[in-house]
């Protein structure tokens, strides 16, 4: 039988649209630079971006790491290459972003994934900590962005996807809230992005995911995890690969007419 789902949509009926047989990739050699990149939900993105068929800049300051994921993605059968920045430094930034171009000679996709996690109470958070948290989680979402631009632009169009927080959408639970104001900060600047860039054909989005199981989540104390997953309405904390899914889509060119959209990514603990 036909896929009725697909003719409605134009699809020719022997093109499946990965619901059975073989599935068409969602990219054709793009290269898309993901922050943070060496483990978590970064590394989840960058294998799920791979398998896609696009081409991934590891960016990371955890070298070790970072080349290990880079090589399991290139046993895999992907291309993707690993390049250390430190995202709390302007100067690192731009050089990085000049050596992906270098070496894969555009620029389609950014992904600003970098990001720390703290739990310290109000009271004791200290301007040291604050600043830090703002450099990695906000101030790079900025540079790292302004740095790529003039690539897509002379390409004639991009992506950017921020990964935001349910934190930066609901004020927080368990985490501190430096944390948070760093990723309702990553709201605005996505709405401002895609509002000044759109007319250069440039889309910018976020992702909020809810709470994620990463090694981020060693930071929190168990009895907290364990109140956080009772009040998901479906049961259970998400997966890297959630959120891979999710930006793979809004970075391709079937989400074109998408942009200054927050996708919550939550479980059901944010909607609005």
């Amino acid at each position: 039988m036909a896929d009725i789902w697909g003719v409605l949509n134009g699809m020719p009926e022997n093109m499946s649209n990965g619901k059975g047989g073989e599935s068409e990739v969602f990219f054709n050699g793009e290269v898309v630079v993901i922050t943070g990149a060496a483990q978590g939900i970064g590394r989840a993105m960058a294998e799920k971006f791979c398998k896609e068929g696009a081409r991934a800049a590891i960016v990371d300051v955890n070298e070790e790491k970072g080349i290990l994921c880079a090589k399991a993605i290139q046993a895999a059968g992907g291309d993707a290459h690993f390049f250390k920045c430190d995202v709390m430094s302007v100067d690192e930034i731009s050089n990085c972003i000049k050596s992906i171009e270098k070496t894969f000679g555009h620029i389609d996709i950014l992904i600003n994934n970098a990001g720390i996690l703290h739990t310290t109470s109000i009271e004791d958070v200290t301007e040291e900590e604050w600043d830090r948290i703002m450099a990695v989680n906000l101030k790079s979402v900025f540079f790292m962005s302004q740095k790529v631009i003039p690539y897509m632009k002379k390409a004639g169009g991009g992506s950017i996807l921020n990964i935001s927080s349910l934190a930066g959408r609901m004020g927080g639970y368990a985490n501190g809230l430096a944390y948070t104001a760093s990723k309702a900060g990553i709201i605005g600047l996505t709405y401002g992005f895609a509002n000044r860039l759109a007319k250069y054909n440039i889309n910018v989005n976020a992702i909020a995911p809810g709470t994620t199981e990463t090694d981020i989540l060693n930071d929190i104390p168990k009895n907290r995890l364990n109140e956080l997953k009772a009040s998901i309405p479906l049961g259970r904390f998400g997966m890297p690969e959630d959120i891979a899914d999710a930006a793979v889509f809004l970075t391709s060119s079937r989400a074109g007419f998408i942009t200054g959209a927050v996708l919550d990514v939550n479980g059901g603990m944010f909607v609005g």
